[in-house]
């Protein structure tokens, strides 16, 4: 693969006369990373291991049509970039492959009368969002990385925001999708709400990652900004107390915003801070939407809290989590540490097991780590995502702190499989999970999805090797 990426380029130069070529080194090492933990630590080990040999940036859908056929004409292995914010190393060039980027996929376009709109692959959530609220609308989808991730990546690994309780993941709230596939032609997913026509295919792109084609454009839904928010917090006496607590309240069909649940660890400076008891979990609810409907929403939930050995505690720690909810500092900090390392994990579980996921994850992770925080954040009917971050340091180099990355990944996953949780619930897989695919879903699975691959992209030409595929 790559052998011929020098007359690539050229053909990509005539062809496509408004695409940006990019090939200086600096520019190259930009787009050869993400945010992954292991990423980070080759940045600081010396010279990056890992460099693209080209960055191309189309002006349009028609130009990376273009150019992906150009890929399947010279054999040359190409991989989709957005916002570089990925942390499971979905975009590294481990051969060197032609890195396509996406943010001139700036289009956008509202329509209120289907409560629906639609933006190009390159726009960042905070961009898209910004641009629907000067419409008066929202959709919802403010994941910690809202700043610099974009429409295709979040698409492309299922991803979610903090109140996805009310407006759920991505694969909820897309209605439609271009893909341009590995062989250059283009999908455009049917508007219509609903269909009897054979599988859903929005779904097989949404978490393909890119190996299944080049997302170009989303179509979401959308809400009127919200007319009100209600900010509640609450402390229980122990985890399981909280999360009986969301259970019923799910159970019965109320859907606050926000759910954010902190185990007796994470919680210990928050309640330290407001003063409340000590040894217990901290509960953030935030409701928001049509001000009647909110208030009763609300008012039911705190029965409910109340009703499940909950005290209710005020508006302020859910309105100062709301300020600070996409700062990442504490992790970073970690992995700037020689030696040091520290990753977010998200599993998610149904309600029979996920107390034991959570604390089965921890108790093996506190050996080999300075902090573990836990916290649940995203419920459903019939389970919840618990969010794991770690903090580990050792006494080596950036070596021994990317080995150490390695253990604690291997660790928190494998747990997570024995006691009912599964191997990812947003952040995806890339190269970093990989190999644990087969645990999930089985041959079979595994199967169906490689069978996909090499039906759509028999030269492996997009993405290859991600997803394990």
């Amino acid at each position: 693969m790559n052998e011929k990426w020098k007359e690539f380029l050229k053909a990509v130069e005539k062809k496509c006369p408004q695409t940006h070529i990019y090939t200086q080194p600096e520019e190259c090492l930009i787009y050869s990373h993400g945010c992954y933990p292991k990423e980070y630590k080759w940045l600081l080990q010396g010279d990056y291991p890992y460099l693209t040999r080209a960055v191309v940036s189309p002006a349009d859908e028609a130009e990376i049509s273009e150019i992906v056929k150009l890929a399947n004409e010279y054999k040359v292995g190409i991989i989709p970039y957005g916002g570089g914010s990925g942390i499971v190393g979905g975009t590294i060039p481990y051969q060197g492959e032609i890195m396509i980027d996406v943010k001139r996929l700036q289009d956008f376009s509202i329509n209120i009368v289907n409560g629906t709109a639609r933006g190009g692959a390159g726009l960042t959530g905070a961009e898209f969002e910004n641009l629907l609220n000067e419409h008066g609308y929202t959709a919802g989808q403010y994941p910690q990385s809202f700043q610099s991730a974009c429409l295709g990546g979040m698409t492309a690994t299922r991803a979610i925001g903090t109140f996805s309780t009310k407006y759920g993941k991505m694969d909820d709230m897309v209605t439609a999708l271009n893909v341009v596939l590995p062989n250059g032609d283009i999908f455009r997913s049917h508007l219509a709400p609903k269909r009897s026509t054979g599988p859903e295919l929005n779904q097989v792109f949404l978490g393909s990652e890119g190996v299944y084609g080049i997302i170009t454009s989303v179509e979401m839904k959308i809400y009127p900004i919200a007319e009100t928010r209600i900010f509640q917090a609450y402390t229980f006496p122990s985890t399981h107390d909280g999360l009986n607590a969301i259970r019923n309240f799910i159970h019965k069909g109320l859907r606050p915003a926000v759910v954010r649940l902190y185990d007796e660890v994470e919680a210990v400076p928050k309640i330290s801070s407001y003063g409340f008891e000590k040894g217990f979990v901290l509960l953030i609810l935030v409701f928001e939407g049509n001000k009647e409907m909110s208030e009763l929403e609300a008012g039911m939930t705190k029965e409910i809290c109340l009703g499940n050995n909950g005290r209710y505690k005020g508006e302020l720690a859910a309105r100062e989590w709301l300020e600070t909810r996409f700062s990442t500092k504490k992790m970073l900090d970690f992995d700037a540490i020689k030696g040091g390392t520290a990753d977010a994990i998200e599993v998610a579980a149904p309600w029979d097991c996920i107390e034991n996921v959570w604390r089965e994850m921890r108790k093996a992770l506190e050996p080999m780590c300075t902090v573990v925080d836990c916290h649940f954040s995203h419920v459903y009917h019939n389970g919840a995502s618990v969010y794991v971050i770690y903090h580990a340091k050792t006494d080596g180099d950036d070596k021994a702190g990317e080995e150490r990355y390695l253990q604690c990944l291997d660790t928190a996953i494998q747990t997570s499989l024995k006691y009912g949780g599964n191997v990812s619930h947003h952040h995806g897989v890339g190269t970093a999970k990989a190999k644990y695919m087969e645990a999930e879903h089985g041959k079979a699975g595994v199967y169906v999805m490689k069978a996909l691959k090499d039906a759509i992209d028999p030269k492996g030409i997009v993405n290859k090797g991600v997803l394990g595929l």
